[in-house]
């Protein structure tokens, strides 16, 4: 044995020496407390052994306990008052007045709730994903966690310290990790930025010169960028300001321009604790979400409120495309599936909600608005039926249509020419679209809930590299058949559909617009103070 190892050795006797034991009275009264409620089974496993008390106070563990609720999990997002921190805190005053058997039961006991709601929030999150939206759809996160047997852990000496434990019902990836830095960041930064508004009326571009641009330096300068308020003509918009607003606005996927206008004003007008709250909330949401980023296979990743599609292999992103999501009104939801296979040159089959809220009262103003629309009328079948044939006065939406309107393959098509199908209850898809210009506005929520993709040829391009039936000019000749035709995919890429309006980067934090309410909402639910301002 070496110096440091006796040094430990005897520390830890020393500790031992000084640490009372607790005495028969109280665990009797422990024994007792605990008869008939819910973590009886927990500490009959260890022989009603306390955990986090000894004969006169808290023990080691107690003591790392109570300093994680105060210094730790805020950078979770969670509040230590929802674990029983202040009821903690007067239990320990009442300690030093009464130091009986019952006050030390109490304070074991309330302890270990206090740990099982933690360990639960932790891996779980605090709100029930099912109870918050009807548009969350993922399967919830497996049930391999037990918080109970995460506290028997701890009674048994089976966990090396409860930091090390708790750290472990952490979700496991680097989403979760980045967000929590940039959360306890914020935590520990000094400057309260964004609690002055910046108002200004129009939009100013390098070389102008306005008192406001004095103040959108500070504000940079707090959020990181350095030596801004240091420039020779401060008033005056110069390249290197510029710069630092570029950077800006690609962090909020903002048009980096460089112009300061109206996207730009309100984004920078974020206040400290309006952006606290924003990161919480998607520190909640990663919570409810397996650890997907390590399961095995290509992933397709669609984030909702980034409007992209990224196809990445191997932690990495090897394919990249501007995508547009479901309008407010026809949200996508959030779920994961299988891509199976795509389909070249398809028939658009129209959903029932768009076929009597839009189709059929098209119909009855226009009598050839479905062969002006490329669309036809089919049974069951696939055998065409004259539309001249129906009634479209007498039909009734609780009776259902007896046949399905489809639009053909072709360049009108609403599908374009090309989808890629992952089987889901949602009817939700992958998908060409015909109006290309929609993909170069920075906002891009104009669907029915389905996802068009700007460069679909070149995703069909990535999923089939490895079948050499398929190049470039297949591909292109496929995508302009009259007759749709499926490829089955060899490898099935995972699709997952998310919300996340918050995250870390290699080029910082990265924040977007909550195009559905759905911070607010999730805020509520997390009982925070937010603004009207941004939620």
């Amino acid at each position: 044995m070496n110096r440091c190892q006796k040094w430990i050795v005897l520390g830890f006797l020393f500790f031992a020496a000084c640490s009372p034991e607790v005495d028969e009275n109280t665990l009797q009264t422990l024994k007792e407390e605990l008869q008939g409620k819910a973590l009886e089974e927990v500490y009959e496993a260890f022989e009603y052994q306390p955990i986090w008390i000894n004969g006169s106070g808290l023990s080691a563990d107690g003591e790392e306990f109570m300093e994680i609720l105060q210094r730790d999990i805020a950078a979770d997002g969670l509040d230590k008052d929802n674990y029983h921190y202040a009821p903690l805190q007067q239990q320990l005053d009442k300690l030093e007045q009464d130091g009986g058997a019952s006050a030390l039961v109490e304070l074991e006991l309330i302890m270990s709730e206090a740990f099982v709601r933690l360990a639960h929030d932790l891996h779980y999150g605090r709100v029930d994903p099912s109870d918050r939206s009807s548009k969350w759809k993922m399967e919830p996160k497996s049930s391999d966690v037990n918080e109970e047997e995460a506290l028997a852990s701890v009674g048994k000496g089976k966990a090396s310290s409860i930091r090390e434990l708790l750290e472990d019902l952490r979700p496991q990836n680097t989403l979760y990790d980045g967000l929590r830095s940039a959360l306890e960041s914020l935590l520990n930064e000094k400057s309260d930025f964004g609690d002055t508004p910046i108002h200004y009326d129009g939009a100013l571009e390098v070389s102008d010169r306005a008192e406001v641009i004095l103040q959108v330096r500070r504000v940079l300068e707090a959020m990181g960028e350095q030596g801004l308020s240091q420039a020779e003509q401060p008033q005056v918009y110069d390249e290197d300001l510029a710069n630092a607003v570029k950077r800006f606005q690609k962090r909020h996927g903002l048009k980096e321009d460089g112009v300061l206008g109206e996207d730009f004003w309100r984004a920078i007008n974020y206040s400290k604790e309006d952006l606290m709250v924003k990161l919480k909330v998607n520190l909640e949401r990663l919570r409810w979400l397996p650890d997907f980023l390590s399961q095995e296979g290509p992933k397709v990743l669609v984030n909702i409120p980034n409007y992209y599609m990224d196809y990445v292999v191997d932690q990495d992103t090897v394919f990249s495309t501007r995508a547009v999501v479901g309008k407010e009104y026809y949200q996508t939801p959030v779920f994961a599936a299988k891509m199976n296979y795509l389909v070249f040159s398809p028939y658009w089959n129209l959903p029932e909600g768009i076929l009597w809220a839009e189709t059929i009262p098209a119909i009855l103003k226009d009598k050839n608005y479905l062969s002006a629309h490329h669309m036809e009328v089919v049974d069951k079948e696939g055998q065409r039926i004259d539309p001249s044939n129906i009634s479209w006065k007498k039909l009734k939406k609780e009776e259902g249509f007896p046949y399905l309107i489809r639009q053909r393959p072709g360049d009108e098509n609403a599908l374009g020419r090309v989808k890629f199908m992952f089987p889901n209850t949602y009817n939700i898809y992958i998908h060409d679209s015909p109006a290309k210009a929609l993909f170069d506005r920075d906002e891009r929520a104009f669907s029915h809930g389905c996802i068009r993709i700007a460069d679909p040829d070149g995703f069909a391009a990535v999923l089939l590299k490895d079948d050499q039936e398929w190049g470039k000019d297949s591909i292109a000749n496929a995508m302009k058949l009259e007759e749709e035709k499926q490829v089955n995919l060899a490898v099935k890429p995972s699709v997952w559909i998310l919300y996340l309006t918050a995250w870390k980067s290699a080029e910082g934090l990265q924040l977007r617009e909550d195009v559905y309410g759905s911070d607010l909402q999730l805020a509520q639910k997390m009982e925070e103070k937010v603004s009207k301002a941004y939620f």
